[in-house]
């Protein structure tokens, strides 16, 4: 039997996609804890902490998933 292998979610090093995020106000950035970090959303000056935690190499690329997935769903110019 053959082993499934995990998809990873396509992550998008665009820094025009991190410009129009910037530009609408839309931050993120890392907060360690110990070992591990959480990312923090700042929109606006109202800040939301992720509920998971990630390594010192998962948080870099979980916030160029997240900024995609922002300018994705709130982009108007794209759709």
């Amino acid at each position: 039997m053959a082993k499934k292998r995990k998809i990873k979610p396509r992550i998008r090093y665009d820094l025009k996609i991190i410009s129009w995020c910037m530009n609408n106000g839309y931050k993120l950035y890392p907060v360690p804890e110990g070992n591990n970090f959480r990312i923090v959303l700042e929109y606006k000056g109202s800040k939301k902490k992720s509920e998971l935690v990630y390594n010192k190499k998962k948080w870099s690329d979980r916030i160029w998933e997240v900024y995609g997935l922002i300018y994705d769903n709130k982009c108007l110019e794209k759709k």
